[in-house]
């Protein structure tokens, strides 16, 4: 029964609408149901429809599956969800499918220990999108990996080539980084871009209030 509400659920949040007060659809109220689930024993029947939906014309429903999946993690951390989660960031391949695994873990706190190692691939990815949303969730582990990760991006000294980099690696070191990156940060305190500047500005001011 739990695989035939999980299925209806992914179906809700597909459904095609055209309404004007999204607050009214379907799609919309399927979201946010999706939202508030924290039952880990959907946990495994999510991995098995993810598995079992592997063709191309499967990608909405593995996408929802994820979104679903995500949420439970992040409601009620599960150790080995995650895992798989992060596993399957060197599976999929569409963007818009890794953009969405890779904000879902940027809502979760990561174990230290855990392998972030795809999650670091794809902050080097060529596509932007993917990238930044792996920049974006290198900020949910406090790991020296994802670290230095991020210290790539915050060191950059072309600002207009890397200015979205820049920005998204500022905001995650200003929710893991320590008073050893402020160094760093400073070089960016006085951009001429105004986002770079003030996310730099932030994220200083984060680190401070941590130590």
């Amino acid at each position: 029964m739990i695989r035939e509400y999980i299925l209806s659920l992914i179906s809700r949040m597909n459904t095609p609408e055209d309404i004007s007060t999204s607050h009214n659809s379907v799609r919309w109220r399927a979201y946010r149901e999706a939202e508030q689930i924290s039952d880990v024993t959907y946990l495994p029947v999510l991995e098995n429809i993810i598995c079992e939906h592997n063709r191309p014309s499967d990608k909405k429903t593995r996408n929802s599956a994820y979104f679903i999946l995500g949420k439970i993690i992040k409601n009620r951390f599960n150790v080995s969800a995650c895992k798989f989660l992060i596993c399957r960031l060197s599976i999929e391949k569409d963007k818009y499918i890794l953009s969405n695994m890779l904000d879902r873990l940027a809502d979760i706190c990561i174990p230290t220990d855990m392998d972030i190692e795809p999650i670091i691939v794809l902050s080097k990815n060529e596509n932007s999108i993917i990238r930044h949303s792996a920049i974006n969730a290198l900020g949910s582990c406090e790991s020296e990996k994802c670290k230095l990760a991020l210290r790539y991006y915050s060191d950059q000294e072309d600002e207009k080539k890397y200015k979205y980099e820049i920005i998204y690696a500022n905001a995650s070191l200003g929710k893991i980084g320590d008073v050893t990156d402020i160094p760093l940060l400073q070089k960016h305190s006085d951009s001429r871009i105004k986002d770079i500047r003030e996310s730099t500005r932030y994220a200083i001011n984060e680190i401070n209030k941590r130590n």
